[in-house]
């Protein structure tokens, strides 16, 4: 049975403001939850996921031992690929549907959303979010309560989508003509992403993946990996995938 969060008020926060964050990103979720695996299974799914995975895997360090919590696991996707490395993974989410196929996949898992993570401080070696940032209202909230409970020693690692790579302009574009579940996303640019990171971080790193369009060509894709190393080296701020790590910075 999934675990409910539970919601501690801390100084003057509202309850009421937490569940209807919670509620808002549950209903954006939830309507997701039956397709969000199978664009992944496609021939471009495939290839953006092994690059995403590449440049996350780099910046986690994933050794066997360690625990690490994923903010908006989701259905697991992600998460199955470090518990291959012999990590312990746990993961909350605001879709009780998204949970119960992570659930299904063998993941300890808690209803909760990343403002208000349901753990007690200090708990986590690594502590991860793919693509959750931007459904939030809060980054700055968000972003504490990841560091709040990692580890003294604790690594951050949080990915996002970017407004200025070829997805995120036409996802964009897209928007304006039919409603679409990225109109209620927040997709950062390269400098405000490593602006907001180096606010709560120290030794914060950011780099980018995938650098080709939505509906590349068959050759495009067989050079996926040169196009991936060219990107990461002279396109840091084009990729379609932000990511960037840091550790808990120390009071």
């Amino acid at each position: 049975m999934l675990q409910e969060a539970t919601w501690r008020g801390r100084g003057q926060e509202s309850l009421g403001m937490l569940y209807n964050v919670c509620m808002e990103q549950k209903a954006l979720f939830d309507s997701l939850a039956s397709s969000y695996d199978s664009w992944f299974d496609t021939p471009v799914g495939r290839k953006v996921k092994a690059l995403e995975l590449d440049l996350l895997v780099k910046l986690v360090n994933p050794e066997p031992g360690l625990k690490m919590l994923e903010v908006g696991i989701g259905t697991g996707l992600f998460a199955m690929e470090f518990r291959k490395f012999g990590m312990e993974v746990l993961g909350i989410d605001p879709s009780e549907k998204m949970l119960e196929i992570a659930q299904s996949r063998g993941f300890n898992v808690k209803v909760g959303v990343g403002e208000n993570i349901p753990f007690e401080d200090d708990t986590f070696d690594v502590v991860l979010a793919m693509t959750s940032l931007e459904a939030s209202k809060e980054p700055s909230r968000f972003l504490s309560e990841m560091k709040r409970v990692a580890k003294p020693s604790g690594k951050v690692v949080v990915a996002v989508l970017n407004l200025l790579s070829f997805y995120g302009l036409s996802r964009r574009i897209r928007g304006l003509f039919k409603n679409s579940v990225f109109n209620k996303l927040h997709f950062y640019t390269y400098w405000e992403f490593k602006k907001l990171l180096q606010g709560h971080l120290e030794e914060v790193h950011v780099s980018s993946s995938v650098f080709f369009n939505p509906s590349p060509l068959k050759f495009v894709l067989e050079r996926a990996e040169a196009i991936e190393e060219f990107g990461r080296k002279y396109l840091k701020p084009f990729g379609a995938l932000l990511a960037g790590s840091g550790r808990k910075k120390q009071i």
